[in-house]
């Protein structure tokens, strides 16, 4: 009689470790898809990815100063490093010769994108960057546009379509749609 108890115990007991996995899984599931990001296809939210095919479009020639191998622009004007606000999205355009050159309008292909933010100083400001490797079909000798900006605590990035507001209408940015057709400038 005492090995039907303990089968009926071993039993019950199977059960209840049974029931509980049974909890446990779907909970356990739905925890782990929700740590997953979710990535938009909307240039203007912070969880865009900038997908393979995609282009930026240089529309108008663009300076190269004397001296430097790179144009800035912010707010859809060249400008320089000591007239930039560093709180406010710019963009560098980078290339491998000096200047003063012209670079003529292009479209580039964008081979690969990084984001990324650093300590711009100990009172607590950081900068928060988005560079983006080009290649060139024409022999352009570009490297990439590196878009940054500054702010206090690590709370903030910018999106795309920021950075598009940056570079006005030099550049603009294109990407393919998931039917494989490319989309203009971001929304």
């Amino acid at each position: 009689m005492n090995t039907v108890n303990e089968k009926s115990r071993a039993l019950r007991k199977r059960r209840e470790v049974n029931s509980m996995y049974l909890r446990f899984v779907p909970v356990t599931l739905l925890l782990l898809s929700s740590c997953q990001g979710t990535q938009s296809h909307d240039p203007s939210l912070l969880s865009f990815r900038t997908p393979e095919g995609s282009t930026l479009t240089l529309n108008k020639e663009l300076e190269i100063p004397a001296g430097n191998t790179h144009a800035l622009l912010q707010s859809g004007k060249l400008t320089t490093e000591s007239d930039s606000n560093l709180y406010e999205v710019s963009c560098r355009f980078d290339v491998r010769s000096f200047g003063p050159r012209i670079i003529q309008p292009e479209v580039f292909r964008i081979h690969r994108t990084e984001d990324g933010q650093r300590r711009a100083s100990d009172a607590g400001i950081w900068a928060f960057f988005s560079e983006i490797h080009l290649d060139s079909d024409k022999g352009t000798d570009v490297i990439m546009l590196r878009c940054q900006s500054w702010s206090f605590g690590m709370h903030w990035h910018f999106s795309v379509a920021d950075m598009q507001t940056a570079l006005g209408d030099y550049f603009t940015f294109s990407f393919p749609k998931n039917d494989g057709s490319t989309k203009g400038e971001p929304q």
